[in-house]
C-alpha cells in the first residue's frame, strides 16, 4: 500500500508539474520583456523578505506531522483531532502576527529596493506580498493532514488546476495591461482559492476532525510538540536565512543582477518543486514506515530512496549543464546570461542540495529534529561570514554569495545530517553510505563534465540545439547510470518492482 500511494503520489505530482511548468516559463517570458530587470529584482527581494517573515511558523507544521503518524497508523481519532486542533490554533495566532509585524520591516525594503526608480507603489507592493503570507496560514494547514493519510495526490492535484487559472490570468494582466500589481494579485486570490478548496476537501475526507476542535492535546503529545518546535526553529530560521540572505545580498550588490539572476533561480526553483513534490508526496508513506519496527527494513528502503534521489538529480544536473545556458540566451537573450562559473556553482548547489533531501525527508519522518539544533546555527554563521568574505573582500559578486551556500552544506549540512540519520534512527556507522554517496557525487560531476562540453561542442543553435543538447545529457546520464550502477542492489530492486507493478 505504501508503494501504490508513493506512485500514485509521485506520478500525478510529475504529471501535473509538468504542465504547469511550460506555462510558468511562458508567463516569465512576458514578465521578462514585457517588465524588465527591475520588476524581476524586486519581485525577488519581496519573496526574500517574506521567506525571512515566514520564520513565525517555527517547524509547527513538520512537528505536527510526524506526531499524526502513529495515531493515523492505529487509527485514533481523537489524537488526530486533538493535533489538527492545536495546529489550528496555532497557526491562525502566527497569521495574526505575521499581519502585525509584516508592516514593520517596511523601512528595511527601501534598503534593498534603492534602485528600483521605475517600479512604483512599492509599499504596496509589499503589503500585497503579506496578504498573500498571512492568508495562507489560516487554511494551508489542513495540508499536512491529508499528506499525513498519504493523500498528497489532492494537495497536488488541486494547486496545478489552480496554477493553470493563475498563469492564464496573470498573462491577461501583463500582456493586455502590464500591470504588475494585477500580477499579484492574481496570484494572491488564486492562493487563497488553492487553500479554501484543499481545506474544504480535508473537512468531507475527515470530517471527525471537527469534533475535536476544543480537544486539548495529551501531556505525551504537548511536550513532544515542544521539544520538537523547538529544535525545527533552529532548522527553519537556519534555511530561511541561508536563502533568504543570500538574495538579498546579491540584491544589494545589484539590483538589476538579481533580476538578471532571478531567471537562473526560476528554472531551478521550478524543477526543485517538481521534484520536490514528487519526492515528498512518498514522506507519509516514509513516516508510516520509521514507526515500524524493522530497522533493517528500513535501512533497504532508505538506500533505496537515496539511490532515486541520485537518479532524479542526476539526471536533471546533467540536463542543466547542457541546456541551462542555452535556455536563457533562447528564452531571454544575451543580456541576461551569467558567467559559465556561475551556471556551474548554481547546478552544484541544486545537486548537493537534492542530495540531502534522503537525510532530510528521514529526519522530518522520523522526528530526529532535536539532534540537529546547532546544526542550524553553524550552518548560517558559516554561511554568511563565507559569503560576505567572498562578496565584500574578494569582490566575487554573484559567484561568492552562491558558492558560499556549497561551502556550507558541505562545510555543516550533508556530514551533520547524515550522521544524525545514522547514529540516532538506524543505529550503524555512516561507512557504507558515504562510499556510496562519494560514488554517486563523482559519477554525477563526471556526468556533468561531459555533458557541458558535449553542449559547447554542439554547432547548432536555437530550439534544435537546445533539444540535441537535451537528448545528448540524457545518453550520457543512462550511459554512466547502467554502467556504474546497473548491477548494483538498488537498481535492480527498483527495476524489478516497477516491472512487477507494471505487468500486474
Amino acid at each position: 500500500m505504501r508503494f501504490k500511494n508513493s506512485l500514485r503520489n509521485g506520478s500525478l505530482a510529475f504529471l501535473g508539474q509538468i504542465i504547469t511548468i511550460l506555462m510558468g516559463i511562458v508567463l516569465r517570458w512576458f514578465f521578462v520583456h514585457l517588465l524588465g530587470k527591475e520588476y524581476l529584482g524586486v519581485n525577488s527581494v519581496m519573496e526574500s523578505m517574506l521567506m525571512i517573515l515566514s520564520m513565525t511558523e517555527l517547524g509547527i507544521g513538520t512537528s505536527v506531522a510526524f506526531a499524526l503518524y502513529k495515531p493515523i497508523d492505529q487509527n485514533d481519532e481523537k489524537r488526530i483531532g486533538s493535533l489538527m486542533a492545536f495546529y489550528r490554533k496555532t497557526y491562525h495566532l502566527i497569521g495574526i502576527l505575521t499581519a502585525v509585524v509584516g508592516p514593520m520591516l517596511i523601512p528595511f525594503m527601501r534598503f534593498f529596493t534603492r534602485e528600483a526608480v521605475n517600479v512604483g507603489s512599492l509599499n504596496l507592493i509589499y503589503i500585497i506580498f503579506l496578504a498573500n503570507t498571512v492568508l495562507s496560514y489560516f487554511f494551508a494547514y489542513k495540508r499536512t493532514l491529508i499528506s499525513a493519510y498519504q493523500q498528497n495526490y489532492i494537495n497536488s492535484v488541486t494547486e496545478d488546476l489552480f496554477a493553470v487559472v493563475k498563469y492564464i490570468l496573470q498573462g491577461i494582466a501583463i500582456v493586455v495591461y502590464k500591470s504588475y500589481i494585477g500580477y499579484l494579485l492574481i496570484n494572491m486570490v488564486c492562493t487563497l482559492g488553492t487553500n479554501i478548496v484543499i481545506s474544504y476537501i480535508c473537512d468531507k475526507k475527515y470530517p471527525f476532525i471537527k469534533n475535536y476542535r476544543s480537544e486539548k492535546l495529551s501531556k505525551t503529545d504537548s511536550d513532544g510538540l515542544k521539544r520538537s518546535v523547538v529544535s525545527l526553529m533552529y532548522q527553519k530560521i537556519g534555511a530561511k536565512l541561508v536563502m533568504g540572505t543570500d538574495n538579498l545580498m546579491i540584491s544589494y550588490a545589484k539590483l538589476s543582477l538579481m533580476g538578471i539572476y532571478s531567471n537562473y533561480s526560476m528554472v531551478i526553483s521550478i524543477i526543485s518543486r517538481v521534484v520536490y513534490n514528487v519526492l515528498y508526496s512518498v514522506i507519509g508513506s516514509i513516516g508510516n514506515l520509521m514507526v515500524q519496527p524493522d530497522r533493517e527494513h528500513k535501512y533497504r528502503v532508505f538506500e533505496e530512496f537515496t539511490f532515486v534521489a541520485f537518479a532524479f538529480y542526476f539526471f536533471i544536473s546533467a540536463g542543466l549543464s547542457a541546456c541551462l545556458e542555452r535556455f536563457i540566451l533562447l528564452w531571454a537573450g544575451d543580456d541576461w546570461l551569467l558567467s559559465p562559473m556561475v551556471t556551474f556553482v548554481v547546478v552544484m548547489n541544486f545537486f548537493l542540495t537534492g542530495m540531502r533531501q534522503p537525510n532530510v525527508v528521514v529526519i522530518e519522518a522520523a522526528g530526529l529534529f532535536n539532534r540537529l539544533r546547532m546544526k542550524a546555527v553553524a550552518e548560517v554563521i558559516v554561511n554568511l561570514v563565507v559569503s560576505f568574505i567572498f562578496l565584500m573582500v574578494f569582490k566575487m559578486g554573484i559567484y561568492g554569495v552562491l558558492f558560499g551556500t556549497t561551502v556550507s552544506m558541505v562545510g555543516v549540512c550533508i556530514w551533520w545530517e547524515t550522521l544524525a540519520v545514522h547514529r540516532y534512527l538506524f543505529r550503524m556507522s555512516t561507512k557504507r553510505y558515504t562510499y556510496n554517496y562519494i560514488g554517486y557525487v563523482v559519477t554525477a560531476a563526471a556526468g556533468c563534465f561531459i555533458s557541458y562540453f558535449i553542449n559547447r561542442a554542439i554547432p547548432i543553435g536555437g530550439i534544435v540545439g537546445l533539444v540535441v543538447s537535451g537528448l545528448a545529457s540524457t545518453v550520457v546520464f543512462c550511459i554512466m547510470v547502467l554502467a556504474v550502477y546497473g548491477r548494483s542492489r538498488c537498481f535492480k530492486y527498483i527495476l524489478n518492482r516497477f516491472e512487477r507493478r507494471i505487468k500486474g
